[in-house]
């Protein structure tokens, strides 16, 4: 009787001891994940604000070549960071679902605004003799403007929400 005395306080310490060390790695594992999931996070914003700031500079230069000519200039918009951001299917985990969102809304702008681009870019290229290619000319240049007008409008609000979100994580 006397070792099961001894032994109890030991078959009880053990299972307590296993459960507590348990759960500290699961706290200590939760912690970490949140720690590189923060770091990601001031990562994928830091770049996405350099890119769009990039993009925007591009836009503000070529805005006035299709407001004041039939047939525009040709611009490059970088969606690098964006791309790279989303690749891994987790972004609004990372940085949330509402940040994402937004800065979804300006890359949707800007690849409609590619797109057009492009389109004005190939036309330049084809004969004068093809039917219509003034009115799609046209087309295509009300199509840049809006673009442009959007995305430049939009801008200041992405990056305030960036810069918003960034803060946040850095605190």
């Amino acid at each position: 009787m006397d070792l099961l005395y001894q032994a109890l306080p030991e078959m009880i310490a053990t299972p307590i001891g296993v459960v507590v060390s348990g759960v500290g790695a699961l706290h200590i594992d939760s912690r970490r994940e949140l720690s590189n999931k923060k770091k990601r996070a001031e990562i994928i914003l830091y770049n996405i604000f350099g890119e769009l700031e990039d993009n925007f500079l591009a836009l503000e230069k070529a805005k006035p070549a299709y407001e004041e000519t039939d047939y525009g200039k040709s611009f490059y918009i970088s969606t690098i960071a964006w791309k790279t951001a989303t690749t891994g299917g987790d972004l609004p985990d990372i940085i949330g679902f509402e940040q994402a969102d937004i800065i979804e809304n300006q890359y949707s702008i800007l690849q409609s605004l590619g797109y057009y681009v492009n389109l004005m870019t190939q036309l330049w290229f084809a004969p004068d003799s093809i039917e219509g290619k003034k009115d799609m000319q046209e087309g295509f240049r009300k199509h840049i403007i809006n673009g442009l007008q959007e995305a430049i409008e939009y801008h200041p609000y992405v990056i305030q929400k960036i810069t918003e979100t960034h803060k946040a994580l850095k605190h």
